[in-house]
């Protein structure tokens, strides 16, 4: 089979990959915190390493001992989440609180530590703060933070200090955990907005210049017009790989046939 074939596929494959990738993001768009993923391609030569093949996203259609060293295959360099900040929308709630500038919330679940930039945060029936899934919302020693305070008004600063009161006779109880790390890139999503700290020499880093605003929630940073732009341009490159492969297929039998009427 003529290794053309291949090349194409290679990059089919890859382009139909992004589109999955796309159809990800639009589907998320609405979702408070939500942050849009990326895939980068890159041109790979062979022979590959067998243990490259699939890690790095490189060609795995075509045995390296019979690549041809001369051409190139599509594979796929990085994959990532893009980690900018969404737009604010007000929703004037007392526990919906956005961050202005990076970092996470830190929230406690079942299976761990995991970090949000979804701040639509509730009281549960322990009074304490929660996401809309019940799971704890840590304050700076790691616990949880309980609101027990019957027709107060709650306030919380731009430092993520929680108090409760009516005016002078404000009650200090208790300061939300906003983290960050030195490389966001090894933070894995887990969904419902939750990433998973997948390095475990990362260090947690406290928040300095990002302000917590309260009574406001992130929007997603997913642009729908950058990523149907994206959609349209990608289905034109996967389109123009499948008629590659069928004209190099074409080619092929037509080859075979003229060879079969010479013998």
């Amino acid at each position: 089979m003529h290794e053309g074939i291949f090349i194409a596929a290679s990059a089919g494959i890859k382009q139909g990959r992004k589109l999955d990738v796309i159809a990800q993001n639009i589907a998320n768009v609405n979702n408070t915190g939500y942050k849009r993923d990326r895939l980068v391609f890159k041109e790979f030569m062979p022979p590959f390493a067998p243990d490259e093949q699939l890690n790095a996203g490189r060609n795995v259609l075509l045995p390296a001992q019979i690549s041809n060293s001369n051409v190139s295959y599509v594979g796929v360099s990085d994959y990532y989440t893009d980690h900018s900040s969404g737009g604010l929308r007000p929703t004037e709630a007392t526990f919906d609180l956005a961050l202005g500038g990076p970092g996470f919330f830190t929230i406690s679940t079942q299976e761990g530590v995991r970090y949000t930039r979804n701040g639509n945060f509730r009281l549960n029936t322990q009074n304490q703060l929660v996401n809309q899934k019940g799971d704890l919302v840590l304050d700076e020693q790691d616990g949880p933070i309980v609101i027990d305070a019957p027709g107060a008004d709650i306030s919380i600063d731009d430092q993520g200090n929680i108090s409760a009161g009516t005016g002078l006779n404000n009650l200090a109880i208790g300061k939300i955990k906003l983290v960050n790390f030195e490389n966001p890139k090894t933070l894995e999503k887990i969904g419902d907005g939750l990433f998973r700290q997948n390095d475990p020499e990362a260090e947690e880093k406290p928040l300095t210049d990002t302000t917590v605003k309260q009574g406001f929630l992130e929007n997603s940073n997913v642009s729908v017009v950058e990523e149907m732009t994206d959609m349209l341009a990608t289905l034109r490159l996967f389109e123009t790989y499948q008629k590659m492969i069928q004209s190099i297929d074409s080619m092929d039998e037509q080859s075979v046939n003229d060879i079969g009427r010479v013998g």
